[in-house]
């Protein structure tokens, strides 16, 4: 690690998949901070990386040295572990860089970031709101979606290196590595919801509203994208710091994102416009750094998957069960755990990560447990039935169902 204790530094985290994205944030970072040091950790057991830029400082995520780290791997899902490693990470570089600001891998650079760091001359910490508007006209995401999954977007935070700032991020990892869940319907939201307890716990924390910062599907509907002699300006003037690609698929034309339903495609031309060197960008980097390489913590040491169920009933049971197991060895007591309670599958590939039109795709099963429902309603009557309701939305979490495996 190149130690500069007057610079500022940058870090973004993903795992070996999200290579192409990674390098291309990496170049529109380096553009305009050429002086600062760029750092990526990677969420995968170590492997050859030849095609990685030189001026981009390579982390392992066992570097970060988290306690029990291979049972976290196990517990966590790709996403979940991505972003639950965040806090250590810069942690890890608060202790040499005075400043650190994190980005998501699918974020781009469209100016610098001057206004960032400067805020962080008298910050701890700055965070952007998802959205500065209220919104709620039947489309996804809205202000309740925000409710669920924090007020703040964590694909951008940013840190000076003060006592207050490392009492925060060993706060923040502490919960992360032990409730970093993605599980909206018990009020968890990996890394995200935490932060929504910021303001309160840090006397210095900045809500940073600059309409050009963190510009994504879930704040478009406030925010209109233009040139301007040369620059893009957000709204007809303010400058476009930088835009977060998520849910972005560089191979679908006049596409805003997948995981949202308030911009069909085609629908947003200036966001195709500020996107079309980006999208050039990614699609050069995807042909060296191939986006399907499987996530290594995803499988057994024999090959078999890993599915979401398990990691949940592993995490419950864990600590009375598991402690000194070696979670990822094939026909060792998780794997025969697993096996025993039903929860390998067949099927050797992933489960796709939710979105907002999920629930489209299940309508047969829907119509079929509405009537089952209606039935219970006439059976045990309505107070009982509300009662009922209440249980099973507790229960829909599996990390509650611990006593159906515990034997």
């Amino acid at each position: 690690m190149q130690t500069n204790m007057n610079a500022a530094a940058a870090v973004t985290i993903c795992s070996v998949n999200y290579l192409a994205k990674a390098h291309a944030l990496a170049d529109s970072y380096r553009q305009y901070h050429p002086q600062h040091d760029f750092f990526l950790v990677v969420v995968d057991r170590r492997i050859e990386l030849p095609h990685i830029a030189g001026y981009i400082n390579v982390i392992w995520v066992e570097e970060l040295q988290i306690p029990d780290f291979e049972q976290k791997a196990f517990e966590f899902d790709v996403i979940e572990l991505n972003t639950n490693v965040k806090p250590r990470a810069l942690s890890r570089l608060l202790a040499d860089y005075r400043k650190v600001v994190y980005l998501d891998p699918d974020i781009c650079l469209y100016s610098n970031l001057d206004v960032v760091y400067a805020a962080l001359d008298d910050a701890s910490v700055v965070a952007t709101p998802h959205s500065l508007t209220p919104i709620h006209d039947g489309c996804k995401p809205d202000d309740v979606d925000f409710l669920r999954f924090g007020v703040f977007n964590l694909g951008f935070i940013g840190v000076s290196q003060s006592p207050e700032a490392f009492a925060f991020l060993a706060w923040w990892s502490d919960r992360c590595l032990e409730f970093g869940f993605y599980e909206p319907q018990s009020g968890l939201a990996v890394d995200q919801k935490w932060v929504n307890l910021a303001p309160a716990l840090c006397p210095h924390f900045k809500v940073l509203r600059a309409p050009g910062l963190n510009i994504a599907f879930w704040n478009l509907h406030e925010r209109q994208l233009s040139l301007a002699d040369g620059h893009w300006v957000v709204n007809g003037s303010e400058p476009v710091y930088f835009i977060h690609f998520s849910s972005f698929d560089p191979r679908i034309a006049g596409l805003v994102a997948g995981k949202q339903t308030r911009f069909p495609v085609g629908s947003r031309p200036d966001f195709d416009n500020i996107s079309a060197g980006y999208r050039e960008a990614l699609l050069r980097y995807m042909a060296i750094f191939s986006d399907t390489v499987p996530y290594s913590f995803a499988r057994f040491d024999d090959g078999t998957y890993v599915t979401a169920a398990l990691r949940r009933v592993y995490s419950s049971l864990r600590q009375e069960r598991f402690a000194t197991a070696r979670p990822f060895q094939s026909r060792g007591p998780v794997f025969v755990f697993a096996a025993k309670h039903g929860l390998l599958e067949r099927s050797r590939r992933p489960a796709s990560p939710p979105s907002f039109r999920d629930a489209t795709k299940f309508g047969f099963e829907q119509r079929v447990v509405l009537r089952l429902l209606k039935l219970l309603l006439r059976v045990i009557g309505p107070t009982r039935y509300f009662l009922f309701m209440r249980y099973l939305a507790h229960m829909s979490s599996i990390r509650n169902q611990r006593s159906a495996f515990d034997r």
